[in-house]
């Protein structure tokens, strides 16, 4: 068992371990940030005295096998300060990656070559954008633990910027109001930036280990 399984959880009460193994959300405002603090810190192979490594693992085989839309809706409502708040964003760009990478990398190349990136100095060393998405992806599907959501996170926001730079389609990435994935980070002016602006600030927590 790593450290991190030992580690005692930077987050709200957790749900029974038989809970967590076919974790779902819950209409009760309290029940759902539990259940999205538990199914967060689980991925990251996070536990405690009710949440063992098998419930882990079993959470862990789930959303790799049945996908990662099983507990990412439940981390919609949380804080962008907090690790479901932040794995929300994370979940966001990369299902925005995984509809249309082609549109993605076109428009990353087109940031890649502006004068300014907001947010990001010169001189910018630009992260790889396939192997960032790979690893927000490894993220999502708990093959990384907590000691991997600083850089993780971090990569992520600058590829936001970079994304951000290439304005060729605007400032939201969703248009559509009924689309599954629309959402005030999704949806509103400026989002790249704001949401860049976000993942950084979840990467400095996530540094100091203050993330809940």
């Amino acid at each position: 068992m790593s450290d991190a399984q030992h580690r005692t959880p930077r987050r709200p009460a957790t749900l029974s371990a038989d809970r967590a193994e076919y974790i779902v959300g819950d209409e009760d405002p309290e029940r759902g940030s539990e259940a999205a603090h538990t199914s967060a810190w689980a991925l990251m192979g996070v536990g405690d005295e009710d949440l063992g490594p098998e419930a882990i693992a079993s959470l862990r085989h789930t959303v790799r096998t049945e996908g990662i839309d099983l507990v990412a809706s439940m981390w919609s409502r949380s804080p962008e300060f907090t690790l479901p708040g932040a794995l929300w964003r994370l979940y966001l760009l990369w299902e925005w990656y995984r509809r249309d990478p082609e549109a993605v990398r076109s428009r990353y190349e087109e940031g890649r070559s502006a004068r300014v990136i907001p947010g990001l100095e010169h001189p910018v060393d630009v992260p790889d954008l396939d192997r960032v998405m790979g690893e927000v992806h490894a993220l999502l599907t708990g093959e990384r633990t907590d000691d991997d959501l600083a850089p993780v996170i971090g990569d992520a926001a600058r590829v936001m910027r970079v994304l951000a730079a290439g304005d060729t389609l605007g400032a939201t990435w969703i248009r559509d109001e009924d689309d599954p994935l629309a959402h005030p980070v999704t949806l509103r002016a400026r989002a790249l930036l704001r949401t860049a602006d976000e993942l950084g600030e979840a990467e400095r927590h996530a540094e100091v280990g203050t993330l809940n």
